[in-house]
């Protein structure tokens, strides 16, 4: 059949008006078995986390707790100084004196010890009284020269820079035979010490 131009059925322009449901797919179980292990996975991998970190602030809590103990029973048995630089200077301070303190019982014994090696057989030393560097001793003698000679000695030693001679005096002593008297000499020395 023939027809003509005018009846020619456009079929291009036609359309299907009737609704069109699309078919669902459902989702496969192996999608939701995945997403459930990763989800459990990254649960554990928290609770891991968790669990460690927990035990790590419970060692640090116990070390914390040992060193305060450490630290209490020794301030028990220790003076804590609060300056140091102050303890420092009193010590340099004990340390200054007991030197000069040492230094100031050797000079008044070496002196000693000069003055009885030239200290003649028949002299006796009654006193000595040491100040500053001077040395004042007091004897007595049989013989007045031997005051003399003793002085002399002491000069030519290079430890006493100065010998004054401060007394001499004639003393009787009374003996137990009242016939005879012998003539004591006393005597008073004022030494400077030289410096060492």
């Amino acid at each position: 059949m023939h027809r003509s131009e005018g009846e020619k059925i456009d079929l291009k322009h036609e359309m299907n008006l009737l609704p069109v449901n699309p078919v669902k797919k459902k989702r496969s179980d192996k999608t939701i078995s995945k997403g459930l292990i990763l989800f459990s996975g990254a649960l554990l991998g928290v609770l891991i986390i968790y669990g460690f970190l927990t035990f790590l602030e419970e060692s640090c809590l116990a070390e914390i707790r040992q060193i305060d103990m450490l630290i209490e029973n020794k301030a028990n048995y220790q003076v804590i100084y609060t300056n140091l630089n102050q303890q420092k200077a009193v010590l340099e301070h004990r340390q200054l004196l007991l030197e000069a303190i040492s230094s100031g019982k050797a000079l008044p014994y070496q002196a000693m010890s000069e003055i009885n090696k030239v200290l003649p057989a028949g002299m006796l030393l009654s006193n000595y009284d040491y100040q500053e560097g001077r040395l004042i001793i007091s004897g007595e003698t049989k013989k007045k020269e031997e005051i003399f000679e003793f002085k002399e000695k002491l000069a030519n030693l290079a430890v006493f820079e100065m010998i004054n001679m401060v007394s001499t005096a004639r003393k009787n002593d009374v003996s137990t035979d009242k016939n005879s008297m012998e003539e004591m000499w006393g005597f008073t020395l004022d030494i400077q010490i030289a410096e060492v």
